[in-house]
């Protein structure tokens, strides 16, 4: 669209400048004039846009994160906006289309089956609650976009580098909402929820990126043997069953744990560390639904909580969390009308974290060290950093470096133990 035929004037805020069409040539001004009417629940007109980023550099590789601050007459509102990198290169080294593509299906078709679910079924509370409003979103391959409320209006800040304690315990209930939901629609709905969970094959551990991750998890797990070797002896426990589990073939047992439904199987969040979750003093919401999968809960919840190991640090604390997510899964699947206590028993979930609950310090291998290293900015040019190449290799994007932060050390180590001292490895 010509300037001079612009319904309003639009601002960049962006070191590289970015507008409506280049973060999506289908994010056009009449959408965003259609979900700002619906954000102030008013026929106000917009005016003027200013785009900036939202998420700081390395925040993430798959997605190029924006907030637009909207002005209209009357109202102001702003919103994120998320669409597929904009290097070649990086979206094709990440594959981004496929992650861009599982985040639309979700917001266009799962949560809207899972809030009928829920409404449906009586209950008083809304899964909605946990999960941005989506304003619109587009899925090809190359021009995707998701348009989504920016919560930071009502409050909401991501989760600490370090979480604490009530940003745990308040992310554990809402996980525990969105797995509730997930089951219900499987109990009542058994063929839906079939036919979604067919739909979400897995993307991120899959033999397909084995060679591409290999030298990148190779580098985690090698940077968290020297963390833990000075702290344990060789000769501890800790030691002996870290080495064993990662000098094996580590990838090949994520593989396995994402690939097997358990007994027990929900709709996964797929990637729940801290930086995927927002907290008031009163509530967490999710955010991020880009590699969902469906498999047994505790593969969310155990790498959660081994996420959370600078305040989660012995086997009673674990235990505590635990305790905690069911509680809250039980209050929420009650809510629903489903007897938790035949659904999903107490004493099914620890069997559950007996057989899938390695997921968490499998997958923790690598992030726990990737919060403590320095990670590039999305907004650079790669095909011009890396032009002699086809393909980045993922530890050149994410480069791990030794950790010397006690507190990031003290993470690793506790992570660790308590996977030891709980069975899950």
């Amino acid at each position: 669209m010509q300037a001079e035929r612009s319904l309003f004037t639009i601002y960049y805020i962006t070191m590289v400048q970015v507008t409506l069409s280049t973060i999506s040539k289908y994010l056009t001004e009449e959408v965003i004039d259609k979900a700002f009417k619906l954000r102030t629940n008013s026929d106000d007109s917009v005016q003027s846009i200013a785009i900036s980023r939202a998420a700081p550099a390395g925040e993430g590789l798959i997605s190029a994160v924006y907030r637009i601050q909207v002005n209209g007459k009357i109202h102001t509102a702003t919103f994120i906006i998320k669409g597929i990198v904009r290097d070649p290169l990086l979206r094709k080294s990440i594959t981004c289309d496929t992650y861009s593509k599982r985040e639309v299906y979700f917001f266009s078709t799962i949560l809207p089956i899972l809030r009928k679910t829920q409404m449906i079924s009586g209950a008083k509370e809304n899964i909605q609650d946990i999960i941005p409003l989506c304003y619109g979103q587009y899925s090809d391959g190359s021009d995707d976009y998701i348009l989504l409320a920016d919560l930071a209006e009502a409050g909401f800040v991501s989760i600490s580098e370090l979480p604490t304690i009530s940003e745990m315990n308040l992310t554990l209930k809402a996980l525990a909402h969105f797995h509730a939901v997930s089951f219900a629609l499987r109990i009542k709905n058994p063929d839906i929820f079939e036919e979604i969970a067919m739909e979400l094959n897995e993307l991120y551990y899959n033999e397909e990126k084995r060679n591409w991750y290999a030298k990148y998890f190779q580098n985690a797990i090698e940077i968290n043997k020297s963390v833990l070797s000075e702290f344990e002896s060789p000769e501890s426990i800790y030691c002996q069953k870290y080495f064993s589990l990662v000098d094996g073939d580590a990838y090949g047992e994520l593989m396995r744990v994402v690939s097997c439904r358990g007994e027990h199987p929900v709709f996964n969040h797929g990637d729940a560390w801290c930086c995927n979750f927002l907290c008031t003093k009163e509530r967490a919401v999710v955010i991020d639904f880009q590699i969902m999968r469906c498999a047994s809960p505790v593969t969310d919840l155990a790498y959660f909580i081994i996420m959370c190991s600078n305040v989660c640090q012995t086997k009673e604390e674990f235990l505590d969390a635990v305790i905690l997510y069911y509680s809250s899964l039980k209050y929420y699947l009650g809510d629903m009308g489903i007897d938790a206590s035949e659904a999903f028993s107490f004493d099914m979930l620890m069997e559950e974290l007996k057989k899938y609950g390695k997921f968490g310090i499998l997958a923790a291998i690598t992030s726990l060290p990737l919060v403590a290293s320095k990670r590039c900015d999305t907004l650079e040019s790669f095909e011009t950093l890396y032009s002699d190449l086809d393909s980045i290799p993922l530890e050149v994007l994410w480069e791990l470096t030794p950790i010397k932060n006690e507190e990031h050390k003290k993470r690793i180590v506790n992570a660790i133990r308590i996977s030891v001292d709980v069975g899950l490895i």
